[in-house]
């Protein structure tokens, strides 16, 4: 029996929990992320808890991730510019999409139309066609396909999509072009829609394929630089990371696949909590998951977390199973303000993250955050992490004061006030 270490990934702190299977003992730590390069936090907790454990990285057999690497590329708009390859007279699906509008009545008029993961130009039609039994009516034209992985590569496209009409019952036409994308664009991921969500509805499977080929060249140099970081450390264990359904895939896995963590973050809560109802007897949960960035509730009924068959990160919504989760802007680091239109006392979903982080941390934050308002109210000590982390209570102080002057009140009640707006928004 080794050892298994679980590594949770956040927008501000990096937490590490390192469990002795043979003995049941634990050693926990939490050091700032970098959200330049996720790896080297995380490089930097292995190194601090393996010290304090005692333990040397090659006795850990197993390595368990949670982390947002996919989430943020989609909410940041960091993706992949993608190719999309597509049936004949369909190129337009993304475009399309369906005709539902979120808002109220006049939500046609102010809805923002969210701009495709796969742009028009960068959306090609090729011959050949399936019928919905799976029989070929028109073979795969092959000069069409070559044509049109010359333009996008030519296009300078980072991932290749393949979706065609049917494919989820008879992929051949798929799988040759994928066969030939690969062969004249090598370097260059390629997703197939029968293999990521072989399911009838064509724009759910192309829209959730391309979203698929849109993180997976970011999710893969990130695992690959985790992978390499990890091996250095003398850790040679196996690297898992976490669906958003709360389960777990390999990492080679998660790199074809990425679709499928894009909420694998949020899920590590989830299913914390469910361990803890299980052992304690709770059989009823709502949990509460608050974070630097944002804040995460799930509710658990009879030990059975509640899923969903889709994935909704910001505007996207993709055909992928994940627990669910309710995320609000509310953490941490969420940022407080006074509009100078309603001279009303807002807070995030901006956030300061881990930098500069709140003003705080003393790494050069100038905004007033919820921390901030927590440290001048006193619910947080001035040292943290065992004293290693020193909060700048007086700096803290000085950006509090801010929101005060903008609303003609006192220090605490501007504080107060922060922590009474943030506590709404998690419990609407």
């Amino acid at each position: 029996m080794g050892y298994r270490l679980g590594v949770d990934v956040g927008g501000t702190f990096t937490d590490l929990l390192l469990f002795d299977e043979a003995t049941g003992a634990f050693w926990r730590h939490k050091t700032p992320s970098t959200p330049h390069d996720s790896s080297e936090g995380i490089l930097t907790g292995v190194t601090a808890i393996c010290e304090k454990a005692g333990v040397d990285p090659r006795e850990i057999e197993y390595f368990l991730h949670g982390t947002t690497v996919a989430t943020n590329a989609v909410l940041e708009g960091k993706g992949a510019r993608v190719g999309l390859i597509t049936t004949e007279g369909y190129r337009h699906v993304l475009q399309i999409a369906r005709s539902y509008v979120p808002g109220g009545l006049a939500g046609w008029i102010i809805w923002p139309k969210p701009v495709p993961l796969a742009a028009l130009e960068d959306t090609m039609t090729v011959g050949g066609r399936i019928d919905a039994a799976g029989n070929e009516v028109r073979p795969l034209d092959e000069e069409s396909v070559k044509t049109a992985l010359q333009k996008l590569k030519e296009q300078g496209v980072e991932a290749i999509t393949v979706s065609l009409i049917n494919a989820y019952v008879n992929g051949d036409h798929e799988a040759r072009i994928g066969a030939m994308a690969r062969e004249m664009m090598q370097d260059i991921p390629v997703s197939l829609s029968h293999e990521v969500l072989p399911e009838m509805q064509e724009y759910e499977r192309t829209l959730t394929t391309v979203a698929n080929a849109a993180v997976r060249p970011v999710v893969s140099r990130y695992v690959s630089s985790l992978r390499d970081k990890l091996a250095v450390s003398g850790m040679n264990g196996k690297l898992s990371l976490l669906r958003s359904d709360g389960g777990l895939m390999s990492a080679q896995k998660a790199e074809e696949q990425p679709v499928n963590i894009l909420m694998s973050g949020p899920a590590g809560g989830v299913t914390g909590a469910l361990w803890v109802g299980r052992n304690s007897g709770l059989r009823n949960i709502l949990t509460l998951d608050v974070g630097g960035t944002s804040t995460d509730v799930a509710l658990i009924e009879n030990l059975e977390p509640r899923r969903v068959r889709t994935t909704e990160v910001g505007h996207l919504s993709v055909r992928a199973s994940s627990l669910d989760v309710k995320t609000v802007g509310a953490g941490g680091g969420s940022i407080a303000y006074v509009p100078e239109l309603t001279k009303a006392l807002r807070v995030g979903p901006q956030s300061a993250g881990a930098v500069p982080g709140p003003v705080a941390y003393g790494k050069g934050g100038e905004l007033p955050t919820v921390t901030d308002a927590n440290v001048v109210l006193g619910y947080l000590p001035e040292n943290l992490l065992g004293g290693s982390f020193k909060l700048d209570r007086e700096g803290a102080k000085r950006a509090v004061q801010t929101i005060a002057d903008a609303l003609n009140i006192d220090l605490m009640a501007a504080a107060r006030g922060i922590i009474d707006i943030v506590n709404e928004t998690r419990c609407a």
